[in-house]
């Protein structure tokens, strides 16, 4: 299957782009008076888990990402169990709706569309979250918000397509999940069958890949409370304890 091979041959440029760029990059110095993440400033609060956990909660001490852990994000996203779930979700959909790519509606479709899909979300994966954040200087992990209303914090979630965290622990456009979900878009067009490869295309893919990514801070946000409620129901989640203003 062609998005097979495309699949396989697109990683293997991933896997060497990621193994060299951080070789020829520029390190940069660290300002002695940069100001420091919220999330990594206060010496009471424990470390992330691991620096490649896509999500931070409030007073975690965060690991920093260097540019060749940034280059290797997206490796780990793509290794995780349930790396390849919204893969089948859009093979499923395309295939019971027809929309693009358009395979056809046979079995063997699927399999093609699953393969475009896979590849279109590693490419997504890669500009969003390692080369765009390692020329942006901005850091692919997720920063919740984790206390507060319902729509407080859904409002925060939404936010954070558009304004997300830089390394120096400030506030600026989300230039690496709009442009890097443009730019995977715009190479499916590489791979696509002929029927779906137009500009409407594109757009549309890309538009989609933003919605998607809205649902999935969405779900970073709130999930964590969720498994808390499910699996620890008699205490309240350490984090939310530590962030929570005070009532005075």
């Amino acid at each position: 299957m062609a998005p097979v091979k495309s699949l396989i041959r697109f990683l293997s440029l991933l896997l060497v782009l990621s193994a060299a760029l951080p070789s020829l990059a520029q390190t940069a110095a660290a300002l002695p008076n940069a100001p420091l993440p919220e999330h990594a400033s206060d010496n009471t609060h424990p470390y992330a888990s691991s620096k490649w956990y896509g999500v931070v909660d409030p007073g975690e001490k965060i690991p920093p990402l260097h540019t060749r852990d940034k280059m290797m994000f997206w490796l780990h996203e793509e290794v995780t169990p349930t790396s390849l779930l919204p893969a089948f979700i859009s093979a499923g959909y395309g295939q019971l709706t027809g929309f693009d790519p358009k395979y056809g509606n046979d079995a063997g479709a699927f399999g093609e569309k699953l393969g475009a899909a896979a590849l279109r979300q590693a490419s997504m994966r890669f500009f969003s979250d390692s080369l765009l954040p390692t020329l942006t200087h901005s850091d692919p992990r997720y920063f919740r918000k984790a206390y507060g209303g319902t729509k407080a914090r859904s409002g925060y979630a939404l936010e954070q397509l558009f304004f997300h965290q830089r390394d120096s622990g400030a506030r600026g456009f989300n230039y690496s999940d709009i442009f890097g979900r443009l730019a995977g878009s715009a190479l499916a067009m590489t791979y696509y069958p002929e029927p779906s490869v137009h500009a409407s295309v594109v757009f549309r893919t890309w538009g989609t890949s933003l919605a998607g990514a809205e649902v999935n801070n969405l779900f970073l946000e709130f999930w964590p409370d969720i498994r808390d409620a499910v699996f620890h129901r008699h205490r309240k989640s350490t984090q939310a304890l530590l962030v929570q203003p005070d009532s005075d």
